[in-house]
């Protein structure tokens, strides 16, 4: 059974944002939602900035799916964790349980407010995101379900990033695999996604996430 997730090499982003916009484009996310974000960290020690795409980390031991009272968060066969629209409350709990910051409430606002664009009226549904529920990457199940990579990998220009099934990789995969780190492992919660880090830069850049897990730039 395949068990997706995606290594990220920190020597490779350029911060350009273009899986940003990617994700943006694919899933039609409302205003202030970013299932993807891409945040700089300076170190005046190693005299560098590094970028640093940063999302839901797709944990085999999800601290969000515990948290929730109405176990509207659960991992689908593949590993991806997924929110059920249906079923989620908006209590928030979910959100107060990711030591990652990534889980977000979806406003009530929208880009144009009283005006049904074309695209909305046929709206696939994982388009469509209802005011007040919780949201996060879902690492674009529907893509991966269509054989392709998620619309943040597809679209990096530098190629930072690979989307990898942990259970059969091999190769160069199996290679960046094995150089990768997970972050916050201390948390025990078994990120899929981790990262390839310049030397000296893991404490830094984890100190970062504990102070501001939200990502918002200064």
């Amino acid at each position: 059974m395949a068990r997706y997730g995606i290594i990220v090499d920190l020597n490779r982003c350029t911060g350009c944002m273009t899986c940003v916009l990617a994700c943006k484009q694919e899933n039609l996310t409302g205003p202030g939602i970013w299932w993807n974000k891409v945040f700089e960290v300076e170190s005046e020690t190693l005299d560098a900035v590094h970028y640093v795409r940063y999302a839901c980390m797709h944990c085999d031991k999800p601290p969000c799916v515990e948290a929730c009272p109405e176990k509207a968060i659960y991992k689908n066969a593949d590993g991806v964790v997924l929110i059920a629209q249906e079923k989620c409350k908006g209590h928030g709990e979910c959100m107060k349980a990711c030591p990652y910051g990534v889980i977000e409430k979806n406003p009530s606002e929208r880009y144009f407010p009283g005006v049904e664009l074309s695209f909305e009226e046929k709206a696939e549904t994982f388009r469509i995101h209802h005011p007040g529920k919780a949201a996060k990457c879902t690492l674009c199940a529907h893509r991966i379900a269509e054989g392709r990579e998620p619309a943040c990998v597809a679209g990096c220009p530098s190629k930072a990033m690979t989307f990898v099934d942990l259970e059969h990789a091999t190769g160069t995969v199996l290679v960046k695999l094995q150089r990768s780190k997970q972050l916050l492992a201390g948390e025990n919660a078994d990120p899929k996604v981790s990262y390839i880090i310049p030397v000296d830069f893991t404490e830094l850049l984890e100190k970062r996430i504990v102070e501001d897990p939200k990502m918002d730039r200064e």
